[in-house]
């Protein structure tokens, strides 16, 4: 069972605002949960505040949120004003949410061909084709050779079909992993994976850049300092090209006190509205433009992803279809003509 970040989150901001500490707000999750593996979930995070673990410790313990929210929050702690920063989280989250869900609408439909395909190569290949080659065992020899090299050419292109479902779908999960999984091992995994195929690494390097600046943009508007800010999408990013660039500027922050605007992270646009900015809080704002615009090509990009794919399972679908009426129907058309052609060669 997956503990509901966003709900906990919720309760630990409505109880902060009513003067209580973070261990009151667990009490009240687990007095409150629905069954006993949330609340002893929630008990053992209480426990380990009372223990003098942080929130964040205690929340990587129990594997409960990403990396880059754990991140987040462990920054948070460090910041003046945990509250806010917790208000700040809680919109991250949402934000992420939203994206999720404006991209799930469009994987139902794949899914479905795929699976119907799937089950269609199962069918032919493990049933139909072995029951045909045991029904045509009951005629003539010259039958039994006809039916053997029709329903050869049935298993080749049965065979074909599973390996182009194994790419297309492979391809498919990938993306989705890369993007959606909330195993970090998994997730790191399929990213790095997707970054090797065509349109999935751009996809991933703007739902990357979408994240991270929406990352930092919270921290800087909840007060964590910009050097912080740096230092957790650092950690936080799994992108080598990004990290590179994040390391650099966070080197010339330290040493030189001015920051790169690195052309691995920033467009021309970008470096415009950045070009100028004082405070903090207004970083923070640019930021969050910027990771607004991520999102919106990230959006775009995944949706001519999944039509393309959708395109593609229709496509396996229908040839999975073929496959299936050439496997049982043209194989009795075969014996039918070849009874008839038997029967006619002993009637002469």
């Amino acid at each position: 069972m997956t503990i509901n970040l966003y709900t906990m989150l919720k309760t630990l901001l409505f109880t902060l605002q009513n003067g209580k500490n973070l261990s009151s707000g667990m009490q009240l999750l687990a007095n409150s949960a629905k069954n006993k593996r949330e609340k002893a979930v929630y008990i053992g995070i209480h426990n380990d505040l009372k223990e003098g673990r942080t929130f964040s410790q205690a929340l990587e313990k129990h594997r409960i949120g990403s990396l880059d929210v754990i991140q987040f929050v462990t920054m948070a702690e460090k910041g003046v004003d945990f509250k806010t920063a917790l208000a700040k989280i809680i919109h991250y989250l949402e934000v992420k949410e939203e994206f999720e869900r404006e991209s799930s609408d469009k994987i139902s439909l794949p899914l479905i061909y795929f699976s119907i395909a799937s089950l269609i190569v199962v069918g032919v290949k493990f049933i139909a084709v072995p029951y045909q080659i045991g029904k045509s065992m009951q005629h003539s020899q010259e039958i039994i050779q006809l039916i053997g090299t029709h329903l050869q050419l049935a298993q080749f292109l049965t065979n074909l079909l599973f390996i182009s479902l194994l790419l297309v779908a492979g391809y498919f999960l990938v993306l989705l992993l890369s993007i959606f999984s909330h195993s970090h091992l998994l997730q790191g995994l399929a990213k790095q994976l997707a970054l090797l195929f065509p349109l999935t690494s751009t996809i991933v390097m703007k739902f990357e850049k979408f994240i991270l600046f929406s990352m930092i943009g919270e921290m800087l508007k909840s007060g964590i300092s910009f050097k912080k800010a740096i230092q957790s999408s650092i950690e936080t990013t799994s992108v080598t090209r990004y990290k590179k660039a994040l390391q650099e500027s966070l080197h010339s922050i330290k040493h030189e006190g001015k920051l790169i605007l690195h052309s691995k992270l920033y467009d021309n646009i970008e470096k415009g509205l950045l070009t100028g900015v004082g405070s903090s809080a207004q970083v923070g704002r640019v930021m969050l433009e910027i990771s607004s615009r991520a999102r919106t090509d990230a959006l775009a990009l995944s949706t001519k992803f999944f039509r393309m794919i959708t395109f593609l399972s229709i496509l396996l679908m229908a040839f999975a279809v073929f496959i299936e009426f050439y496997t049982v129907v043209l194989t009795q058309i075969l014996i039918q003509k070849g009874l008839i052609d038997a029967t006619r060669g002993v009637a002469f």
